[in-house]
Parts: structure tokens; sequence; C-alpha cells
């Protein structure tokens, strides 16, 4: 009986109050019963003996009633309620202040702390004040009531209680240590057993994806040159199919080890100088032709006075500006999809610059915005189940600006559109602005720059 009631006590599978409960309403019965004993041997008197007996019982009955219907938190307020009413009557039975209550008073705070939570624990350590209180003002002013010991009793009363209390009190720190020892020796070694969990799954999806990126590549190439030959209709019709899968493909595997590479901490944000016009036009050419595909509007208001070259992690802000278009015009059936840029001096060569896409696609309810950037998280399901993409797109869209210092805002209206938000500070490379920039303009502007490369190229061979 006594095994079966400790044992769960060291199950770190069961809930820490229970344990915990276990644990110091068992040591309190043993030494109630132990004072029980010792009253009887130092000779108390039968009205103490009658209330310890009383108590005894019934804290034991509470204690197993309430342990097999697993209502350990009433099962600690009972025994806490019990004690108390004991307590406080055995003060005025056993000699007052000059008998071992007092010491079984200030054991009660430390039951109440162990085993009680909440507005629970406030109620009773209120309680137990008010009763200590009370029984010293009548101890004091009114000592008549009080069963007074002689002076051997009193004696033998109060260095009993001092033992068990005692006693009572280090075995249960003791073993309420040996429990959270246990407890954090679990939880650090489960920590260490994810976490190893955790790089395994990323070298696996790391191996993964740049072995299938391989073969992904050769079947678009193999493909491409299908396109580019003289094949029938049917044909092409299938090449084409293959194309968009393979892409599709290609991108979700993408997605996959740049997330593998940001959790395992291995993705580097690598700051280099580049021609701001480029930059936009290689953004336009990856997207406007989806956007066409859809028979979207694609409108682009680019600051002119944003500086003509800027130090960045351009491979990484192209990255996001692509993601969160691409994201546009998937979500958007009909209507537009704008992408609009504006600068900020912040320094003498430092920029601040401001990168927003808007769309008048689905938009998001204002709940489910808090979830947008959860990998693998797709909003409003049963409306974009039609739709392709993993869901970490977003995810992978905030981590990278977060590596890069920079913040991302979303404001959205259901229905009605979203516009992200990207703010990320940049040096300035050449002060020079960039001037007009339009969507017949970024062609021009391509030309211009691959020739001028070329020149520097040439110039730096001879």
């Amino acid at each position: 009986m006594i095994e079966r009631y400790f044992k769960p006590i060291m199950d770190h599978k069961m809930d820490l109050q229970e344990r915990t409960f276990r644990l110091v309403t068992g040591f309190t019965i043993t030494a109630l019963v132990l004072m029980l004993l010792g009253g009887l041997i130092t000779g108390e008197n039968t009205e103490s003996l009658l209330l310890l007996s009383g108590c005894i019982v019934l804290v034991m009955l509470t204690t197993a009633v309430c342990i097999s219907r697993k209502q350990t938190h009433t099962g600690a307020a009972l025994v806490a309620l019990f004690l108390l009413i004991f307590f406080f009557l055995n003060f005025f039975a056993s000699g007052g202040m000059y008998g071992g209550t007092p010491l079984w008073l200030a054991f009660f705070f430390v039951y109440v702390n162990l085993t009680l939570q909440g507005v629970r624990r406030l109620i009773f350590l209120g309680g137990c004040v008010s009763a200590t209180v009370l029984c010293y003002y009548v101890d004091y002013l009114h000592p008549e009531y009080i069963i007074a010991h002689t002076i051997n009793v009193a004696h033998m009363d109060s260095a009993v209680a001092v033992i068990l209390v005692g006693s009572l009190t280090g075995a249960m720190i003791l073993f309420q240590n040996y429990i959270y020892q246990e407890e954090t020796r679990i939880t650090n070694e489960q920590k260490r057993e994810i976490q190893e969990l955790s790089e395994a799954e990323n070298h696996f999806f790391s191996s993964m994806s740049h072995e299938i990126r391989t073969p992904i590549n050769t079947i678009i190439g193999l493909n491409e040159m299908i396109l580019r030959s003289d094949v029938s209709d049917e044909v092409a019709e299938n090449a084409k199919n293959i194309q968009g899968a393979s892409k599709m493909l290609l991108t979700i595997i993408n997605d996959i080890l740049d997330m593998s590479k940001i959790e395992s901490g291995k993705m580097d944000i690598v700051n280099v100088s580049y021609e701001t016009g480029v930059f936009f036009s290689d953004i336009i050419n990856m997207i406007w032709i989806k956007a066409q595909e859809k028979d979207l509007q694609f409108h682009l208001d680019i600051d002119s006075s944003i500086p003509s070259q800027l130090c960045g992690d351009e491979v990484r802000i192209k990255q996001i500006l692509v993601n969160l278009l691409t994201n546009a015009i998937k979500y958007t059936s009909e209507g537009s999809v704008t992408l609009s840029v504006r600068c900020e001096r912040r320094g003498v060569n430092r920029v601040r610059v401001y990168y927003s896409v808007q769309d008048t696609g689905l938009g998001v309810k204002q709940e489910d915005i808090p979830h947008l950037f959860s990998a693998f998280k797709r909003i409003d399901e049963e409306k974009n189940r039609y739709i392709e993409g993993t869901g970490l797109g977003l995810s992978i869209v905030k981590q990278l600006v977060d590596l890069m210092d920079g913040e991302i805002n979303v404001n959205s209206v259901y229905t009605k559109g979203t516009t992200f938000l990207v703010t990320l500070d940049q040096d300035i490379i050449e002060e020079k602005e960039l001037g007009t920039f339009t969507l017949e303009s970024r062609g021009k502007l391509a030309a211009g720059y691959s020739i001028n490369r070329a020149l520097k190229r040439q110039k730096h061979i001879f």
C-alpha cells in the first residue's frame, strides 16, 4: 500500500503537482501519526489526542479519495483546511504557546506553499496568519481558555514538535530537490535529443535538396531543348507542362534548402555593391510576365532619388521581393500588383529603403495576420486549396529580413487586398541618383550597364 502510494512520485510522466501533493501529504500523515504516538508517550491530554486522531483519519480518507478520482488540487485544499482547523483547536488543547502547536502552524505555511496554487494559496496563507494572530491574542489576554501543560509535558511536546517539523521539512526539501533535479536532467536530455534530431533533419533536407536539384535542372535543360525544336503542338504542350511542373518542384526544393539553412544558422548575409537600376530590371523581368499570364496590371513606382549604387545582400533582397511579388500575383485573380520603392537618408553614407508590394487580391483576415510568417502555414485553406505552394515563402522572407536587421509589416483588408512593407538600411556606394525608372526604361538601362561592364573589363585587361 505504501509502495503503491509513493511509487508515482518518482514517475516523471505524472503531473508534478500531483507528485508534490502525494509527497508532502504522505510525510505530513507520517508526522501526525508519530505526533500521536509521542503524545501517548508524553502523557498529552485526551482532548488533544482525540483532535489529532480525527485529523489523521480525515486527512487519510480525503487523500485516498482525491487521488483515486484524480482531483489532487481539491484534495490539497481540503487537507489544508483540516490541518488549519486542527492546529487552531489544538493550540488551545495542548498548552498554547508553551506547547508544540506553534511549530506546526509554521509548518502549515510550508505545506500550503508546496501544494496549493493561485488564489487558494493566498486564501490559506491569509487564514493561517489570521489563525496564528488570534491564537496568540487569546493566549495573551485570556490564558484561562488554554488547557495548560505541566512543565515536563510542555518541554517534551515542544521537543517532539521541533524534531518532527524539522525532519519533515528537511525531508520534503530533499525530495523536492531530487524531483526537480530529475526533471531538469530529463528536460536537458530531451533538449539534446531534439537538437540532434533537428540537426539530422536539416542535414537530410540539405543533402536531399542538393541531390534532387541536379536531375531537376537536367530535366529543365533537356525540356528547354525540346521546346526550341520543331515539334508537334501536342509534344510542345506536354513539354510546357513538364517545364511548369519542374520549375515548381525546383522552387519548393529551394525553399526547403533555404529554410534548413536558416534554421541551422548557416544562412549568411553577404553585402556587396550593386546597381539599383539593374537590380530592379532583373526583378521586373522575372515578375511582369507572370502578371501578364493572369491578365493582371503590373504597376511600378520607383523613387527617382534612390542612389544608383548601394551596398547590401543583393541576392537575398531580390529573393525577398520576388517572393512577395510572386505571392501577390498568386493570390490575385483580377486587378493589379504594385511594386513601390522609396528611400530616406539616414546619414552621410546611409539610406533606408522602403519596399512596398501591394495587390488587389484575396486579402487576409486580421486574426490570421500573426500566422502569415509561420512555416508550412496556409491561411484560409478552403479558398486557397487550388493555389500551389508549400507555405514556406513568407516564413523565409521574414527570417531573411530579420537576418538583415530589417522590418516587415503587413496591412490587409479581407477580400480587398494586401500590402507588405519591407524596410532595410543599406550603405550608399554611388551618390548619383537613379532617376526615372519605368517598365519601358528598364531594358535600355540594363543594356547600358552590360556595355559599361564590358568596357571596364576590357580596360582592365589592357
